[in-house]
């Protein structure tokens, strides 16, 4: 029983950390430097906030998009290994496939 709630237990924290996982992608910074505002930048190209930078928003976000992408395909495979568990009808070689599976979904998780 106690192996039994351990293992509840792990497969509550993976399911949280599958669910943050998801909510966590690449952030933006935005700094001050080249202020449209600012005197000292006046003529010169590319320094204003409204120009340039737009390579860098592409990139973020297809960072943001594969992130998002790796997380549900962490999650469908959490859920695939969960089902298999819990199917396993008392089999324990199919029990530890799907706790094996769990476990790597979680170091993939950890990964993204």
């Amino acid at each position: 029983m106690k192996k039994l709630s351990l293992k509840v237990v792990s497969l509550f924290i993976l399911g949280i950390l599958s669910v943050s996982s998801m909510l966590t992608f690449a952030q933006t910074v935005t700094t001050q430097f080249g202020d449209a505002g600012a005197t000292s930048n006046i003529g010169v190209s590319g320094t204003g906030t409204a120009q340039g930078g737009k390579l860098i928003d592409v990139i973020k976000s297809f960072i943001n998009w594969m992130l998002g992408i790796l997380a549900l395909i962490a999650l469908v495979i959490l859920l695939r290994g969960g089902f298999q568990m819990v199917t396993a009808a008392g089999d324990d070689a199919k029990y530890k496939k799907g706790f094996k599976i769990l476990q790597q979904a979680a170091i993939g998780l950890v990964f993204i």
